[in-house]
């Protein structure tokens, strides 16, 4: 017997077209398979003259996504009152979703990514009175309830004050009734902050591998061996790393002619300081900066490149773009950080190195390199693994399993069994 459909309220900051990472492109596709199997979802975002206008969307947070580079990517300094209201509070954002809630009246609230839109919205949840679920693929709820060691609010002294007060107030007032993270790296992290663990479960993102088909074994070309970087450009996603290891691969009389291209958009300011990087290691005819592609090109390019570098410094949450290369089966070699281990095993599936790390990346490379029968090995037991565990499909079946439990749970009284939570 089939089971009831769900009515879904989507808050997140972010909404394609209006993009600066895979969050938000993950969170529409989640919507348009949600939606696909019978589900109302309505989603809460900024406002934006490109947003879609199918009914479902609803610009009510005070965020001006035409200007998303000014508060997404730095473009333009926050001044105080800007810094409050978008890591704080912000009584528009507050009042947008309230009203919208009481209106649309959900069976659930799911909290996708509120950074740079202030804890509003969670209060605002919260006060409505329906169950809320946060599903952090970063760190945005953690800086927003419990640890203020990072974020724009840590400028001036009466900042820090002001945003350590109101972290107290909103653990209160705005703390979720369950978090599905995105890996288990960022479901610890909250539950040693202090939520609770029996509230708290990883879900882990999927790829949806019929748009990444396993390459065919590579035969020996002429040529240099291709290297291929993709993801937002910024000094965390590491290409500059990347860079710094071509530079002293190129340097060694053992190492074959490589090439790497590096896929990806980045402020200007970035991009300038790339360009700086490569043209001071002396690897100008060695580094390509290809720029954004459709993620359909994308595809093709893992099918056209020898090994995938994911060099990421800070701490990657779960990476759908790791993934996407490993369900292509083209070996990888990735940094040790976050939640990546929980995908990559070392030497089995991919190689790991550790972040910040040039010299470590330019060995590994080296390694591989030299091995054309351990790159197919590592490239075909991570084609096989993406689609044993991490298919797109099974990531919207474990959010809707989760959904349907804490709706169930909330009905009756009692507390939601996540699978995975409590470990």
């Amino acid at each position: 017997m089939s089971r009831p459909a769900l009515k879904l309220a989507v808050i997140v900051n972010l909404y394609p077209p209006y993009v600066v990472g895979g969050n938000e492109v993950l969170a529409r596709d989640v919507v348009d398979a949600l939606r696909g199997r019978g589900h109302a979802v309505h989603v809460l975002t900024g406002h934006g003259r490109d947003l879609p206008r199918d009914g479902g969307i609803h610009p009510v947070l005070d965020l001006d996504l035409d200007r998303k580079d000014e508060f997404f990517l730095g473009a333009r300094p926050l001044t105080a009152a800007d810094a409050i209201r978008r890591h704080v509070y912000d009584h528009r954002s507050y009042r947008g979703v309230r009203r919208a809630l009481e209106s649309l009246r959900p069976d659930l609230a799911v909290a996708w990514n509120l950074y740079g839109a202030s804890m509003a919205p969670l209060l605002a949840a919260r006060r409505w009175g329906g169950p809320v679920v946060a599903q952090p693929a970063d760190k945005w709820l953690l800086h927003g309830l419990y640890d203020g060691s990072a974020g724009p609010a840590n400028g001036a002294r009466s900042l820090r004050v002001v945003a350590a007060l109101s972290r107290r107030a909103m653990r209160l007032l705005a703390r979720p009734d369950y978090i599905l993270a995105v890996s288990e790296f960022i479901r610890a992290l909250h539950v040693r902050a202090g939520y609770p663990q029996e509230r708290a479960a990883a879900t882990h993102l999927g790829v949806p591998i019929e748009m990444f088909p396993r390459r065919s074994a590579p035969s020996p070309r002429p040529g240099p061996l291709r290297l291929m970087f993709a993801g937002q450009l910024w000094e965390g996603k590491g290409p500059q790393v990347a860079v710094q290891a071509m530079r002293l691969l190129k340097g060694r009389a053992d190492a074959p002619v490589l090439h790497l291209d590096v896929f990806g958009a980045g402020t200007d300011g970035f991009l300038a300081h790339l360009r700086r990087v490569i043209a001071d290691a002396g690897v100008e005819d060695r580094v390509t900066l290809r720029g954004l592609v459709p993620r359909a090109r994308l595809a093709e390019e893992l099918r056209a490149h020898d090994v995938y570098l994911f060099c990421s410094t800070w701490d990657e949450p779960f990476s759908a773009g790791l993934l996407e290369a490993m369900c292509a089966g083209l070996p990888c070699i990735a940094t040790s950080t976050g939640g990546t281990p929980e995908a990559m095993v070392d030497g089995e599936n991919g190689l790991l190195v550790p972040p910040g790390r040039p010299q470590e990346l330019a060995e590994a490379i080296l390694r591989l390199a030299r091995a054309p029968e351990l790159r197919r090995g590592l490239g075909e037991r991570a084609a096989s693994d993406v689609r044993r565990r991490w298919s797109f499909e099974g990531y919207v079946g474990r959010l809707e399993d989760a959904y349907r439990r804490i709706v169930e749970a909330h009905r009756s009284g009692g507390v939601a069994q996540l699978p995975g939570a409590g470990g």
